[in-house]
């Protein structure tokens, strides 16, 4: 080989040779250690492939195994689920703020572990609806006009509250806005929610 190389190729011809051989075997080497990163990675894709998975239950068949995997649901907890599941059932997944225990912040970090209810988008429109009905029904006071006896239907309004809301208007003249009826003692901000759609301000 080495003879045919001198017989027939310059010195220079040689090197040329040779570089062109070294860079040809480097790209091979280049090409198969790609191959392998590639089936590394669909190898290890694989293996993510359950920690990416996100579990999720039926709120209606659900066991109590399978609640205490839950973050959140420790052995209490899963028993009342249970209990709530046997005697009542859950018609939508926000049922579970019935529950002992479960408030709103408690809600949202564990709704995700469970399949939407069949049911469940009809149930809260019509909800909705009924609190919109509901919310027409009420009947309107004038907190300008009104007496004792008619405040006391607003809700969470009682005849010492009323009559301290009374003494306030004879005192401002009118009230101008509801936001007036902080400055009576005994009603903050969540007092006034609960009964601001039942009051108007008349002249």
């Amino acid at each position: 080989m080495k003879k045919f190389l001198r017989n027939y190729l310059t010195g220079n011809e040689q090197k040329i040779l040779l570089f062109i051989l070294l860079f040809a075997f480097l790209g091979l080497i280049l090409k198969y250690t790609g191959l392998m990163a590639g089936n590394d990675s669909a190898v290890a894709d694989s293996l993510n492939f359950k920690k990416n998975y996100e579990i999720k239950y039926d709120l209606n068949t659900v066991t109590k195994e399978e609640l205490i995997t839950i973050p959140g649901i420790g052995e209490k907890k899963a028993a009342d689920i249970i209990g709530y599941k046997e005697t009542q059932g859950f018609r939508s997944k926000r049922d579970l703020m019935n529950i002992k225990g479960i408030g709103e912040k408690s809600y949202l970090k564990i709704e995700k572990y469970f399949y939407s209810l069949a049911n469940e988008e009809e149930l809260e429109i019509s909800e909705s609806f009924s609190e919109t009905i509901e919310s027409e029904k009420l009947v309107k006071i004038d907190i300008n006009k009104a007496s004792v006896e008619e405040l006391t239907q607003l809700k969470g309004i009682g005849p010492t509250k009323a009559e301290k809301i009374i003494a306030l208007r004879n005192k401002l003249d009118r009230f101008t806005s509801i936001e007036d009826l902080l400055q009576v003692k005994g009603i903050g901000s969540k007092t006034l929610e609960k009964f601001k759609d039942q009051i108007i301000i008349g002249e």
